[in-house]
């Protein structure tokens, strides 16, 4: 009978872990679409209240804390991409390459993937958190390298 608990208690963490998988793809896609479309109401709301952040340089290079500080930074990101526009959303295509999603316990996960154009080798790096059902981003760490 142990046995058979025990069969029965990994077929329901298997399948809790594969749906966790799926809801943080999906939270992660969510999160790249509104970048792509400067949604800044829905990029925001992908981050936890406590968030922190480093961005890639040339900005600056201390950590950024708390979601209006992220806020405020991302919305200069938001309007230096907007002004050097041509067109409306979306601004530019973010497709997550070697997206990796490591699950740490019932609530938490990295997520890691990188972002190729003809400059640059982006890496970018989520510490998500599931909160009241949904996962939210705790920490975002970002790195650009340039291509030679």
């Amino acid at each position: 009978m142990r046995w058979l608990a025990a069969v029965l208690g990994f077929l329901l963490w298997t399948g809790a872990a594969a749906s966790d998988q799926q809801e943080i793809e999906q939270a992660t896609t969510h999160f790249l679409t509104s970048f792509e479309n400067l949604d800044m109401p829905a990029f925001i709301a992908c981050f936890k209240d406590d968030a922190t952040a480093f961005f890639p340089a040339p900005e600056p290079p201390e950590r950024v804390a708390g979601k209006a500080a992220i806020h405020s930074r991302f919305q200069q990101v938001f309007d230096a991409i907007r002004k050097g526009a041509s067109g409306g959303p979306p601004y530019h295509r973010l497709e997550p390459l070697d997206l990796q999603i490591q699950i740490i316990g019932a609530d938490a996960a990295v997520v890691s993937f990188h972002l190729r154009n003809s400059e640059r080798l982006a890496r970018r790096t989520l510490v998500i958190k599931k909160v009241h059902g949904a996962w939210l981003i705790a920490h975002l760490h970002a790195s650009n390298f340039q291509r030679s």
